[in-house]
């Protein structure tokens, strides 16, 4: 089976090269595509914005990794949980049955070893 894939990636490689050898570097066949402009003043503006801020992302990326580290890092929190019951249950919802007088989880309840968790004692 990954024989069968490797050889569907180096056909499609191969298939693509050619493609673009063809699209780019061919013979132009039709007579009104010869006098088409290459790239007008606009576009070498849109470009040349899109490079500076392509560079900058580049260069001065903790400019833009400051801002989302504390969201990714909930994220990975979130994610990194131990038992699938947790990551299931919202943390925010006491269970009213197990709550005491003042309307607060029990401590004994809240804190579990991870032995009750798993159904093992």
């Amino acid at each position: 089976m990954a024989a069968w894939a490797a050889t569907g990636v180096i056909l499609s490689a191969c298939y693509l090269l050619w493609s673009y050898q063809r699209v780019f570097f061919g013979d132009v066949t039709h007579q009104k595509n010869r006098e088409l402009p290459d790239v007008d003043t606009r576009e070498k503006w849109i470009l040349a914005t899109m490079a500076v801020v392509t560079l900058w992302m580049g260069i001065g990326s903790p400019f833009f990794t400051r801002r989302f580290a504390v969201p990714c890092q909930t994220v990975l929190e979130q994610m990194n949980r131990s038992f699938a019951q947790e990551a299931a249950l919202p943390s925010a919802s006491p269970d009213p049955a197990k709550a005491g007088s003042s309307g607060r989880i029990l401590a004994s309840t809240a804190t579990q070893t991870s032995s009750e968790r798993s159904g093992t004692r």
